[in-house]
């Protein structure tokens, strides 16, 4: 008989008059939830992986780098709630688009730039400021935790599902243990206040 700490293991495919049936229904979504739980995670999360990074990728698709200059100095160090990740600011500027006409707008540059100076902002196909595309190692790692994401998700669901059948299981497990103890007593001439 194997025994770790006190306890049997594999005692639901055991043979054993007090085994219920439930008891084994147990095991075997148990042993369900873990034969689904392996392959699916991976799967879904190197799907979504593959996913979020084309997805990520394709943003950037059509939009075009051009030159700008800066309208007004830019501010010398970031504001903690700009959003921007690295030492970029916002601040106006002006381009040139496709047709010849200028036009000025709001765009990430570099802290610290002076009026005058050049940079480079991205536009769409309307010439409207876009956010630079994100490098494909960029694009990697948010497809990567995206791809985490939905594996946990996965995770989430499938022991969800296992835990919800053991509480309806031990939910059945009890009404009838109280039915067999309300029989007994009734047998017996006990009465139960």
């Amino acid at each position: 008989m194997l025994k770790r700490d006190g306890r049997v293991l594999l005692w639901r495919w055991r043979r054993n008059p007090l085994k219920r049936r439930s008891d084994v229904a147990e095991a075997w979504i148990g042993l369900a939830a873990v034969a689904l739980l392996l392959p699916l995670v991976a799967a879904v999360g190197v799907v979504m992986a593959g996913v979020g990074e084309r997805s990520a990728l394709d943003q950037g698709q059509g939009l075009h780098r051009t030159a700008a200059r800066l309208v007004k100095d830019a501010p010398a160090t970031p504001s903690r709630f700009s959003g921007q990740a690295d030492d970029r600011v916002m601040a106006t500027v002006r381009w040139t688009m496709s047709d010849g006409a200028p036009k000025m707008g709001e765009a990430p540059v570099a802290a610290g730039g002076k009026a005058g100076s050049s940079t480079t902002v991205w536009l769409d196909d309307a010439d409207r400021l876009r956010p630079a595309p994100l490098t494909p190692a960029q694009a990697r790692s948010q497809g990567t935790l995206l791809g985490a994401a939905a594996g946990a998700g996965v995770c989430v669901l499938v022991v969800g599902g296992w835990w919800v059948c053991r509480v309806r299981l031990d939910v059945r497990r009890r009404a009838r243990w109280d039915r067999a103890w309300a029989e007994f007593n009734a047998e017996q001439g006990h009465r139960h206040a």
